[in-house]
């Protein structure tokens, strides 16, 4: 079966415009929960978000964060 030809991609942006749409991605990549596990030998491993064991270490965490937000009052 032959290949279909990729569809074009729109370019890029550059520039003061390229810079800000970088950020704002990072900045939203960084505000999404993940789960991070630390190696024996001490070398992070970050779960994927569809790991059956991600779910419960994060409603874990979120129950974690929760009680510490009452109890400071926040």
């Amino acid at each position: 079966m032959p290949r279909q030809p990729r569809k074009p991609k729109p370019p890029a942006p550059r520039g003061a415009v390229g810079a800000m749409a970088a950020s704002l991605a990072r900045r939203k990549a960084a505000r999404e929960p993940r789960v991070v596990l630390t190696e024996p030998g001490g070398h992070p491993r970050a779960l994927d978000a569809d790991d059956p064991a991600a779910g419960p270490l994060l409603e874990a965490a979120d129950r974690l964060i929760s009680a510490a937000q009452r109890r400071s009052g926040a």
